[in-house]
């Protein structure tokens, strides 16, 4: 502690009198109670100066007896005194030993002074010391006192381990707080952030002497001042209770360092955030931006940004939230859907733009995928609505209001509901008021408690399914769902038809089930499981079994095993009972003839059905058999007929076409009159002649060339056709027929034709016998048409006539050959012209069809692959 530091000089102090100095010198028991210092020091000098002494006093002793006179009184007593040997001293001696006494009085006496002295300086310290402590202690109640009315707290930690001392109140009557060292805990009246934050500026306060000053709010509202500082070895925290002028300031510092805070979180929140967000001052200008906003743009950095001011909207976008703005007015904010180019990639975002009174904050979310899905939901409800629409059974929906929200067409008409009824969203109690008025409600006794049950639908938990049998006589099949969100989806299925289909199989299951009992044909079906379901009494009498032993449903091997009895084949057996057991996902059917020991013939087929039973029938085809082996041996007969009339044609077409030659070549020699001039009778005879020679050649020539196709020796002589060339061609060679009818010939043949691959010469055939077959079926002064035609695989030729047609009975034989018809007043042709054409143009790998109505002409379509693919094998080996 100082001296004089705190009272002030104490030498300004009064001196004490005399009699208060004696006072003192006899308050003083000993020196060294009093003065420590010299009581240690005068014994310690006495006793390093006696043997001195002793010595000097010696040499005095021995000096005294040789000169001056003795003093035995004073040298014995001094002697004595000295503890030294006496003997008779001489005066010298005794007066040294004066002297030297006389210096020891001294001595003596000069430390008294001292001593008294000192003892004086003393009882003033503990006056003074007396004194400072009553000033310290009444400058501490002051300091207290101070403390306690100003609600201030000191809280000093001596040392780093030392227990804290605490001194001062705080709260007052209206906000009471901790007192004592209750107030260290400072998480039972500070908020829980602002205690944690003073605890850390303590801590780091009395490990590193960190000074601190903090604000912290109470549990009860109020703040409360922390300041932490140092004073040498101690540490010193004052807590103050903020009120008027201090607790606006704090409040105001405190909701300042919170907005901070939360304007520093929310900017990293934005940053973070994939969406771009900015920010603009008042004059329009980009302030702040975030990182999303800079990846939009292709910035930088954040500062490069704002520095070039770079917008993520255009001009149009930026417009468009201005008006947006303009046009509602009142409104802080607007929502706008803009297309935008991010990192080139042209997007759709929803700009939300905020107005404040300082600028404007805005953020763009991607709403491309959810415009997708948007656009994709309404496609799907349009489908929905569309197919719901299409849809034959009856759909309504009501919400949990009951009202009407949906319906289909199929509604309005099976309750016969006007759609301008429907389209006011009804009440469902009101649409079964109006479906009753329309008879489409089954007739009730009390139709009001049938109204409340059918109601209760809004109330169930999961499906319900009613039956309503309507006046008209249809059945509906009411299911009623509820709806997640309230309400009821009612669907109205017409069952009428399902009823009677119902009814009527089943009249048709007791129809085939008599049937099955009359039928002459065996028939027995095993289910899956290999078990007898059904089998009819002829399949009993045709194996001649017990129909006792066919109850109890016994399995297939045992029931097959007794019909072997009668055929002993055992792999048709197995075969039979592989069909019913197998268990092959592809089920398929076998089918057979069986020739039993008692001579019968029959028939067996396995049958999978449907449900995945097998039904085995067995028919009796005794009869049919020997039938069959009659008609075999006369089909072998007649077909050696065939081929004898085959062989008898080809010889007289041969024997006949060398003197139709001589015929017809004497015919033009004559016709030339090379020996002589023709009369008209002559020359009509000669035209005969030629004419019926060349229509006999030609039948030659057509049995010959279909004789050469069924021998498979035809070849075609392949090469580029061309149609406009194949027509003309043809239609020369019947100009005189044409003529003679008065027949016009209309030839079409689209523009890009071409060329294709075949025998031009059978080509021309083919047209010609369709042509004249035209002339032969057309009445006079009527036209033909021949078209042709291409697609990307075929040439297509058509040729029609408006002659009488071809009857329904005739069509089927038409290409036959040696079939043929009057055509009014004409003779029967041959019947190889359509015959010999289907041959030919089948030889190309064509197809050839015929379309005619009785009266009102044919027309007969060709057509020829344009690369010929099919050929014969006669052509194959030409072609090598």
């Amino acid at each position: 502690m100082p001296k004089y530091g705190l009272f002030g000089d104490m030498k300004k102090q009064q001196t004490p009198s005399f009699s208060n100095r004696f006072l003192l010198l006899e308050g003083c028991p000993s020196i060294s109670s009093c003065c420590p210092t010299l009581g240690f020091a005068l014994p310690f000098a006495l006793g390093l100066l006696l043997p001195s002494l002793q010595a000097s006093a010696q040499d005095a002793i021995e000096v005294a007896e040789a000169d001056l006179p003795a003093v035995p009184e004073i040298v014995s007593g001094t002697a004595e005194l000295l503890n030294l040997p006496f003997e008779e001293p001489s005066i010298v001696s005794q007066l040294l030993i004066m002297t030297l006494l006389c210096a020891l009085i001294i001595f003596v006496l000069l430390a008294g002074f001292g001593f008294i002295r000192e003892r004086r300086r003393s009882r003033e310290n503990l006056l003074a010391a007396n004194l400072a402590i009553q000033t310290l202690q009444t400058k501490l109640d002051q300091s207290e006192s101070t403390l306690n009315a100003l609600d201030l707290m000191l809280v000093i930690w001596p040392g780093s381990t030392a227990a804290p001392q605490i001194h001062g109140t705080l709260g007052s009557s209206s906000n009471p707080l901790p007192k004592g060292s209750a107030v260290l805990a400072l998480g039972m009246w500070l908020q829980a952030d602002c205690a944690q934050q003073v605890e850390l500026a303590i801590e780091r306060l009395r490990s590193t002497g960190q000074r601190f000053t903090h604000t912290a709010e109470t549990l009860n509202g109020g703040f409360v001042e922390f300041k932490g500082s140092t004073s040498g070895s101690r540490a010193l925290l004052q807590i103050r209770v903020l009120e008027s002028d201090d607790l606006d300031r704090a409040q105001l510092e405190y909701e300042a360092s919170r907005l901070t805070s939360e304007l520093a979180r929310m900017r990293s929140l934005l940053d973070e955030m994939p969406m771009p967000v900015w920010s603009r001052n008042e004059e329009g200008n980009l302030s702040w931006v975030n990182r999303a906003y800079q990846l939009a743009v292709e910035g930088d950095s954040l500062e490069a940004v704002l520095d070039a001011q770079t917008e993520l909207l255009d001009q149009r976008g930026r417009d468009s939230v201005q008006q947006a703005h303009a046009s509602t007015v009142g409104a802080t904010s607007t929502v706008n859907r803009l297309p935008v180019i991010v990192a080139g990639k042209r997007q759709i975002f929803d700009v939300v733009d905020v107005m404040a009174t300082e600028g404007q904050v805005s953020i763009a979310t991607d709403v491309s995928s959810i415009e997708a899905a948007e656009k994709t939901l309404e496609r799907m409800q349009a489908f929905h609505t569309s197919t719901m629409d299409q849809l034959t059974t009856p759909v309504a929906i009501y919400d949990s209001t009951r009202q009407l929200q949906y319906y289909n067409a199929a509604y309005a008409a099976q309750f016969k509901l006007d759609l301008n009824f429907l389209e006011t969203h009804p009440n469902e109690s009101t649409v079964l008021d109006r479906m009753r008025t329309n008879r489409c409600l089954p007739e009730q006794a009390d139709f009001q408690r049938w109204k409340a049950e059918h109601l209760s639908s809004y109330r169930e938990v999961g499906m319900r399914e009613d039956w309503w049998h309507l006046p008209d006589g249809q059945s509906l099949r009411v299911v009623s769902t509820p709806n997640p969100d309230g309400g009821v989806t009612y669907l109205f299925e017409n069952v009428t038809e399902q009823l009677e289909l119902e009814k009527r199989y089943k009249l048709l299951f007791q129809m085939q089930s008599e049937t099955l009992d009359h039928l002459n044909d065996g028939v027995v079906v095993f289910g899956s499981d290999g078990r007898l379901r059904v089998y009819n009494p002829a399949f009993t009498r045709l194996w001649d079994l017990d129909e006792t032993r066919l109850t109890g449903q016994p399995h297939v091997a045992a029931v097959l095993e007794r019909c072997r009895k009668k055929f002993q084949d055992q792999e048709v057996w197995d075969r039979l009972k592989a069909c019913v057991v197998d268990f092959n996902d592809a089920r398929r059917g076998v089918e057979g003839r069986m020739e039993c020991s008692n001579g019968r013939f029959l028939d067996y087929a396995s049958i999978p059905l449907p449900d995945g039973a097998t039904m085995i029938t067995f028919v009796d085809v005794t009869d049919n058999v020997t039938v069959e082996r009659g008609l075999q041996d006369r089909n072998e007969a007649l077909l050696a007929a065939d081929q004898l009339k085959n062989t008898f044609i080809q010889h007289v077409s041969y024997e006949l076409r060398s003197p139709l030659t001589n015929i017809i070549g004497f015919t033009e020699l004559l016709t030339s009159e090379a020996y002589g001039t023709l009369n008209e009778r002559q020359r009509d005879y000669t035209d005969h002649i030629m004419k019926s020679s060349n229509s006999l050649l030609a039948i030659v020539n057509d049995i010959l060339d279909l004789a050469t196709i069924d021998a498979g020796i035809m070849a075609l002589d392949l090469g580029p056709v061309d149609p406009v060339d194949s027509i003309r061609a043809a239609a020369e060679g019947l100009q005189d027929r044409l003529a003679e009818k008065e027949i016009q010939l209309d030839i079409s043949v689209a523009e890009n034709m071409g060329e294709f691959i075949g025998d031009s010469k059978r080509v021309r055939q083919v047209l010609f016998n369709l042509i004249s077959n035209a002339i032969a079926f057309s009445d006079d002064k009527s036209s033909i048409s021949v078209i042709a035609d291409r697609d990307d695989l075929n040439i297509i030729f058509k040729v029609a006539d408006q002659g009488c047609g071809i009857p329904d009975d005739f069509k089927d034989t038409a290409f036959d050959r040696f079939e043929s018809r009057k055509s009014g007043s004409n003779r029967r042709g041959a019947g190889l012209g359509l015959s010999i054409v289907k041959s030919f143009v089948e030889l190309h790998g064509g197809i050839i069809d015929i379309e005619s109505r009785e009266g009102q002409g044919t027309e007969v379509t060709c057509s020829f692959p344009i690369e010929a693919k099919n050929l014969s094998p006669a052509n194959d080996e030409a072609a090598e």
